[in-house]
Order: structure tokens, then sequence, then C-alpha cells
């Protein structure tokens, strides 16, 4: 079956609102066009104070969610231009679209993690256990979708309303990004209610994609590109770098700061490997021996080119599941990660052990804690503000004052921009994005001024 048609509709121009007119000279496809207005903007420079692993890590060598995604963006654009020689070879795309897929890639993996909050995933924890407690105890005029939306809270949703809302840049559209690089980071396409089934054999069930403010516009997006409801195919790839990226670095990460050695890799990898386990296991040991004895060597290097090695051995893997699952893929049918199904699944679950010994180091739990305490502590603060008269008020009284340190681009929005019907919901929303988009230090900080700890 032929999907040129579809990799044609997917891969050109189309925009909420028509772009203006660039220069003559400007030789940038759609996507790069979509990188330049996102390389400069501030939600992207906040991710250089963002936990990856490592939350408040004083070391430069450690990476952040900034540099995670730089190099997610590069990893994505290299699957991309082999996928596209691939799709060229079987005339499956036109010749004049060539660049475009390995472009949308790089846009995604730029912006996989835009949406995701201090501390990270246990940032997410700290937002879901909160609006859990606070539903429970507190009389509400949401519906269940809408408080499932905050008890559900996830940063790649966060990310679609940032890309397409959150963003003011004078209009009610955001960055206005292209459909394809919104559709690429609706991991799961369906609601707060709809989705988050467990269990579920329907990957596009497992969590959610949009809020209920974003509906239309998953409803627009999704009916033009034809997507039924289903993943983007471009999901699947920009999934499986991520996992490529994060799977190899963090190892690295854990290496450089002593909290796993060589004998850790050697062990897990051991008891993890199958198919791959000679190629990986001898290289690792001619590493070893290639560089362990050598002066002003340290042990990062071997773990280095381990890392770049098996990187590249998940990419051909990668490459080739895709060739083998074509047709579910296109159609969004593909029910497993596609690093899973793929001939170098065994290097994933071997890393996937090696980061549960990183993640238990007693140093990240700590500072977890202290980011859980933070972003719980500020939405207690700022939700009990909301529920009075005098949080939007002009007045002098703690409510109003705790409204006008909200950032004013949010409040712009809030005001402005977002229609909902439901205030309460507009407000809580408004809460969740002013604290979500804080960088781990700037929410640490403002939560000990506000409780008196540091002034």
């Amino acid at each position: 079956m032929s999907y040129k048609k579809k990799w044609k509709l997917i891969l050109e121009e189309k925009r909420f609102r028509t772009k203006s007119k660039t220069i003559e000279s400007d030789g940038r496809n759609t996507f790069e066009n979509d990188y330049g207005r996102l390389i400069s903007s501030a939600p992207i420079r906040r991710l250089q104070d963002k936990t990856q692993v490592f939350p408040l890590e004083q070391s430069d060598y450690i990476r952040t969610r900034l540099t995670h995604s730089l190099e997610v963006s590069y990893l994505a654009s290299s699957i991309g231009q082999s996928i596209e020689n691939y799709l060229l070879k079987e005339k499956e795309l036109e010749l004049e679209l060539k660049g475009n897929l390995s472009s949308l890639l790089r846009v995604a993996g730029l912006v996989h993690d835009l949406g995701n909050p201090p501390f990270g995933h246990f940032g997410e924890e700290a937002i879901k256990s909160f609006f859990k407690n606070y539903f429970a105890t507190n009389k509400t005029t949401l519906s269940e979708l809408e408080k499932a939306d905050f008890e559900n809270f996830d940063g790649n949703v966060q990310t679609l309303r940032i890309l397409s809302k959150l963003y003011y840049f004078g209009d009610e559209f955001g960055y206005n990004l292209n459909y394809s690089s919104l559709a690429s980071i609706i991991k799961y396409p369906s609601n707060s209610v709809d989705g988050n089934k467990k269990p579920t054999t329907e990957i596009a069930k497992k969590k959610f994609g949009y809020f209920v403010t974003e509906t239309e516009t998953y409803k627009k997006i999704n009916d033009y590109l034809k997507l039924g409801n289903r993943r983007h195919p471009v999901v699947y790839l920009l999934e499986a770098a991520d996992d490529i990226a994060y799977s190899a670095a963090d190892i690295e990460d854990g290496i450089k700061l002593g909290i796993i050695g060589i004998k850790d890799i050697e062990d897990i990898f051991s008891k993890n490997l199958d198919r791959n386990k000679d190629v990986v296991l001898k290289n690792l040991e001619y590493l070893k021996s290639a560089y362990s004895k050598k002066p002003n060597v340290d042990t990062s290097i071997i773990i280095q080119k381990f890392r770049i090695s098996t990187q590249k051995i998940m990419i051909e893997g990668i490459v080739k599941c895709f060739k083998d699952n074509y047709d579910d893929i296109m159609q969004g049918k593909l029910e497993d990660e596609i690093i899973d199904i793929s001939e170098a699944k065994d290097i994933r679950r071997a890393y996937k052990k090696l980061q549960y010994k990183v993640f238990d180091d007693k140093s990240i739990l700590k500072k977890e804690i202290a980011g859980w305490e933070a972003i719980y502590g500020l939405l207690d603060i700022f939700v009990k503000a909301s529920r009075s008269d005098s949080f939007q008020a002009n007045g002098n009284n703690l409510e109003a004052r705790l409204y006008k340190i909200i950032s004013s681009s949010h409040k712009k929005v809030y005001e402005d921009i977002e229609n909902y019907s439901n205030t309460e919901y507009k407000k809580l929303q408004l809460i969740v994005d002013f604290i979500s988009g804080m960088t781990d230090t700037y929410a640490i900080r403002l939560f000990q001024e506000l409780k008196g700890i540091k002034i």
C-alpha cells in the first residue's frame, strides 16, 4: 500500500494562521522555519535549568533538559534522514519534500519535553497528587473530564498547550507552528478520560494528549492530517530517538558522578542482553583494554565510546523496525514503541536496569523530595488564593498580591486569549501554567520566599 499522498499531506505547509511573507532568499523548508521560531524563545531557554535526571546538579558536565532535548533533536533528525532515503528509494516520497521529514523530527526533538514541570517526572507526580487530594476535600464546579486534566497532569500535554497557545507572541496562535510539528508531540491522542486506561493494549489510550482547552486545536489538526485519532507516524520515530538518547546518556552522567561504575555496566548488560550480547560485551572489553591504562584518560572516555557504539546499534534497529512495520506505523496502528520490538530491544532493556540503579541514588532522591515539597507547596498557596474573590482584584490583600506575582504573559493568555467557559478551571490552569513553567531553581526560591524561609 502506498502512502505517498499521506506523506505529502503531513510534510507540507499548514498553520492556523497564514504565516507572514519571508524574504525571497529564505531557503528554509516549513519545519526549519518552525525551528527558527522556537530556538530563541524563553520556554526553550528555561530548559537549561530543568531536571533531566540529576536535580539542581552543580556540575556543568551533567545534562539538563535542554542538552537532552538538543541530543534528541539531532538523533531524531538523523533517523529521519535514514527513513527519508528509504522512502525516496521506494518512491513513497516526492523529491521536492526531501529534507522535510528530518527537519520535522529536528523540531519535534527540540520541543518534546517543553512542558515538563520543575524536577521532571517527580514534579508531574507532585501536581497530580496535589489535585487528587484537593478535589477529594474541596467542593468544585469542575466536571469529571476537567478534574481528570489536573489529576493526570502530564508534561507532554502541557507541551501542546505551550506551543499552540501559552507562548504569547501577539495573537492566540502561540508559535503558530505547522500542524505536523504540533501533532508530532501528541503521543497519546485521547482526552484525559478516554485515555489513562490501565491496563490497555491501545497505545493511544495509555495516557492522554490534550486538555479540554485544546480540544478544538487537536480536532483541527487530527481532521486535516486525517490521523483518525491515532498517532502521527513521526511520533513513533520521536519516541525512539528519545529512548535512545536518555537510556544511554543518563548512564554516562551517572558514571561521571560516581553513582555507577564500569563493573555495574558489565554485570547488568551480561544478565540482560541476548541477541546483541557478544558484540556489545566484546566492544566494552576492547574499549577497556584500549583506554583504561592510558595516561590522563578517565573512565568517562570509555563510557562515551560505549554509548556511541550502542546508540548506533539501536538506531539501525529502529530504521529496520520502521521498514518492517511500515503499514501499521503509517496508520497509527502499531501498539508498541519501536525500540521495544526492534532487534536492539535487549540493549534498551539493559540500559533500563542500569537507570533504576542511578535513579535510586540518595542524592537524587533527597533533591526530588525537596522539589516535590516546593511544587506542592506553591500549588497550595496559589490555589487557596484563587478561591477568593480578591484573587484577580487590584487590592493590597494577600490574594491580589499573589495574582500579581504570576507572570504577565500567563495572565495575558488567561485574561484575553483563553475563552474557556469554566472560570474555576481557568484559574487552576493559570496556576499550573505558571508553576509548571518554572525552572527548578526558581521554584525552590519562590517557595522559600513565599514561606518566609528565605527573603
